[in-house]
């Protein structure tokens, strides 16, 4: 297979005028903002390590008045959770639905006044309670494609479509009042978007985007008319190029916050998925990627100005794609957070925090996150109260377990000191693969009993 496009694709996301590494040449420490200095995070002066939840649906209790929920129940989480310690929390920037995001945020003035009422009551109460925010900018990266009624595809590829347009005008308005804001720990582009890519083989006309009923209950979730067929299809290579435009407009018009994509840990087979695309092959190829390809692809969809790398793991997958990626991270020089964690999937459908096998395994995956020293674990998720809540659900009422060694391994990374070096030694990477192999063992025989 011929790779030779391939160094030129990437080398087109060379900046050479705003750098991912602008935010570190601000001396490690004197700033009140977190910032990164090759692969570290610094926060205050010291290093940044921590353990903290996603409470993704936080924003819908402040909009209470079209959702029911109150600010009083969402004080309640926030206060539950300082008083474990816990400081970081994952939330979306906005309503989920496209229908939801135009009713609470719409065009005339005094709507938009009193969604920034809501939204500065959020962080004032974070604030109070000593909490800080990654805040998801485009969580639900399809909504902003059926807000102007086009493609995801359009929305990726096209800087000139009303989705784009859109998204820019909803990132500047974000972005922009809170640019200053110490509240914010960092800004997040999406929410896993590089799952929906090089899926045109295996999706073909349908496309890759869902295809709900636009009947009730769904209809009033959308904004008609939308698009569910093929022309959503889009490729890692359109996803890296969108992902660049939109982090250098955050970057110019805000200098102290960091920047991350939210997406998920790669697919096994990435790398050949992506090459597919590249070729417009007809069918998928699952050809499980080495390292090295895994690295490649690593690159690809982190381009600069991009400071973090993003992964989301949930622990039945085992810990082999995850070594491998933070090893490409290094390489790259970047630090990597990983914004989702848990144990879901099919394995653990129902009260996973309860399952005793469920936790052994999450005691394993937070051992291996701590020995590749990654700075930021956020555990899903905090408290849930949206309808039907997504499992793994974290309920401080039923999951005293869970909740133990939450606080352990946030007590654990906020004191580990930092190490002179941060490449994997040997015997280190031998004993993390020898934790990924427990956990396998512990997937296969939970497997086994169901």
């Amino acid at each position: 297979m011929k790779l030779c496009a391939i160094p030129i694709i990437v080398s087109c996301f060379c900046l050479p005028t705003i750098s991912a590494e602008d935010g570190s040449e601000k001396e490690a420490g004197k700033g009140k903002f977190l910032i990164r200095k090759g692969n570290a995070l610094y926060l205050g002066g010291t290093p940044f390590r921590c353990v903290g939840v996603n409470k993704h649906e936080l924003l819908d209790y402040y909009l209470a008045d079209d959702f029911g929920r109150q600010r009083a129940a969402a004080r309640a989480s926030l206060a539950q959770l300082s008083d474990l310690g816990i400081k970081v929390i994952r939330a979306r920037g906005s309503a989920f639905w496209p229908a939801q995001i135009e009713k609470t945020y719409p065009a005339d003035a005094a709507g938009r006044e009193a969604f920034w009422t809501r939204y500065d009551a959020m962080l004032a109460d974070c604030d109070e309670f000593g909490i800080k925010v990654i805040i998801t900018i485009a969580w639900h990266t399809c909504g902003w494609a059926d807000l102007g009624h086009e493609s995801l595809r359009s929305l990726v590829t096209d800087p000139y479509s009303d989705s784009r347009r859109i998204l820019n005008d909803w990132t500047r308005d974000l972005v922009g009042r809170y640019r200053d804001r110490e509240t914010v720990l960092f800004w997040e582009l999406t929410n896993e978007a590089n799952l929906t890519a090089d899926l045109k083989a295996h999706f073909g006309k349908k496309g890759a985007v869902e295809t709900h009923d636009l009947s009730l209950p769904h209809k009033h979730l959308f904004s008609d008319p939308v698009v569910r067929d093929e022309r959503n299809n889009y490729t890692s290579d359109e996803l890296a190029a969108f992902v660049r435009e939109w982090a250098i407009m955050i970057k110019y018009i805000d200098s102290n916050h960091l920047v991350g994509t939210g997406f998920s840990e790669p697919r096994p087979s990435a790398w050949h998925l992506w090459m597919n695309s590249v070729n417009r092959a007809e069918t998928m190829d699952w050809t499980v990627d080495t390292e090295e390809e895994t690295g490649r692809y690593l690159k690809v969809i982190s381009p600069d100005p991009v400071d973090l790398i993003s992964l989301h793991h949930y622990v039945e997958n085992g810990f082999g794609t995850l070594v491998a990626c933070k090893k490409a991270a290094d390489e790259i020089g970047k630090p990597v957070y990983i914004g989702e964690c848990g144990p879901g999937g099919e394995l653990f459908q129902a009260n996973p925090y309860g399952d005793e096998t469920a936790l052994r395994m999450m005691r394993l995956f937070m051992d291996t996150v701590a020995g590749l020293d990654v700075p930021l674990a956020v555990w899903w998720t905090w408290d849930e109260r949206s309808e039907p809540y997504h499992e793994p659900m974290l309920d401080p009422a039923r999951h005293a377990e869970a909740l133990e060694m939450l606080v352990e391994y946030n007590k654990q990374f906020s004191g580990a000191k930092e190490r002179a070096s941060r490449e994997l030694s040997r015997e280190e990477e031998e004993r993390i693969r020898e934790l990924s192999a427990q956990c396998e063992k512990l997937a296969g025989e939970a497997k086994e009993k169901r």
